[in-house]
């Protein structure tokens, strides 16, 4: 008698962002001396294997045939197996990555995990974009992407710091209208105790949201003090968003100087944490204190601020995963005049080396690219191109900056 067992089958099936790979093992045929050839029957051992988030099964087939002595038989068999595997975490780009430069262009998801917004005070675009000041962040917006005209134009007069910080993530600074002309209007830098508005930010339309405030001296702190400015922690300022005192947490402080490229220490805090964990929340906003913020220390200062945390959030499981936009923006310019561009870094790994956005925008833009990207498609105020209540939006408002950037 004669025995040949055939190589394995193998098919892989993918389920989710799992792929499975399982083999079956292959059937055995037999003949006897010149009779026909027998059916032999195979069994297969399924082995699963999972790349990223979720679960698959695969299934696997073999067969053979056999050839007898004195005479000519031929069998087949058939082997089946069903294997799964389960992943989390499986890593898209390689470690080290910041942005694209494979030289092709990559296709972003639909829709991202996370949104991180970091929070920058009170500068014109030259004073950081390209700056020797500011040397990290020039190396990041050149290695990844910028605007030229992010536009400090959503106020007729400019106005000050809070406005700037509720139109960006409500879509204006009144209950309905905008700049001075509506209703509930805040036009001014007060704390959260003076005033508040009634309208939806978009803390409430994710999943999850979180904004880490350094120097905050409690949570959800309505009351400014030392290096903690209320006027740039819009959470407080919303009456409808429930969750505050859980999610608006304090980032404790780090001290950094004005000697460039000085990391300031090695800080280790809930969103390090989060980073670290896998854990960040849908929409992620975060404040640098006073000092950091370059509002009352240097440029030099919020240069090495960035330094310190953004390796972080480069190297972060979401990050990496291709999950996760950030957003490095400016309130408004040092300057007084309505209309000036603010410096601005938009980093995700699908965004191509040096890409430099002509297009006006502005923080209506953002507001709208941070809900299209979440999966949003109600547009908050002006990110839909009508102030509340009804009117015009600044020009800029509801560029796509998804599709400018390719994010």
């Amino acid at each position: 008698m004669s025995l040949r067992i055939s190589g394995p089958a193998t098919l892989a099936v993918s389920v989710g962002l799992v792929v499975i790979a399982c083999s079956g093992g292959g059937g055995t045929t037999a003949s006897t001396d010149g009779g026909p050839g027998s059916t032999g029957t195979g069994t297969g051992i399924g082995t699963g294997t999972g790349t990223g988030p979720g679960s698959g099964t695969g299934t696997a087939t073999g067969s053979g045939s056999g050839t007898g002595t004195g005479g000519t038989g031929t069998g087949s068999g058939t082997g089946a197996s069903t294997g799964s595997g389960s992943g989390t975490g499986g890593t898209t780009f390689p470690a080290g990555t910041i942005c694209n430069t494979s030289g092709t262009k990559l296709t972003p998801p639909g829709t991202l995990k996370h949104v991180l917004v970091l929070m920058f005070e009170n500068e014109n675009f030259g004073n950081v974009n390209g700056n020797a000041n500011a040397p990290y962040m020039t190396s990041i917006a050149a290695d990844c992407a910028y605007a030229s005209a992010y536009n400090d134009n959503c106020f007729t007069d400019n106005l000050v710091s809070l406005p700037h910080y509720l139109a960006l993530t409500s879509g204006s600074n009144c209950n309905t209208g905008l700049d001075g002309t509506g209703t509930g209007c805040i036009t001014d830098d007060n704390d959260a105790t003076a005033h508040t508005l009634t309208t939806t930010p978009i803390f409430t339309q994710v999943s999850s949201w979180k904004a880490y405030i350094e120097d905050m001296p409690s949570a959800c702190d309505q009351s400014s003090n030392g290096n903690y400015a209320c006027k740039h922690n819009p959470p407080p300022y919303y009456t409808s968003l429930s969750g505050c005192s859980t999610n608006d947490v304090v980032l404790p402080s780090v001290t950094c100087t004005s000697t460039l490229m000085t990391k300031c220490g090695s800080p280790s805090n809930t969103f390090t944490s989060d980073l670290a964990n896998d854990t960040l929340p849908e929409f992620a906003w975060v404040t640098p204190n006073l000092q950091n913020d370059m509002h009352d220390g240097t440029v030099q200062q919020g240069d090495n601020w960035l330094y310190t945390y953004l390796p972080l959030v480069l190297q972060s499981p979401a990050y990496l995963r291709g999950e996760m936009a950030i957003f490095v923006l400016w309130d408004e310019q040092s300057t007084s005049t309505s209309g000036g561009a603010t410096p601005n870094i938009f980093i995700s790994p699908y965004i191509t080396k040096g890409t430099v956005v002509s297009t006006a925008i502005n923080h209506f833009a953002s507001l709208r690219a941070f809900e299209t990207a979440l999966g949003i498609s109600t547009y908050l105020g002006c990110a839909s191109g009508t102030k509340p209540g009804g009117g015009t939006c600044p020009a800029g408002s509801t560029e796509d900056e998804r599709a400018l950037f390719n994010f």
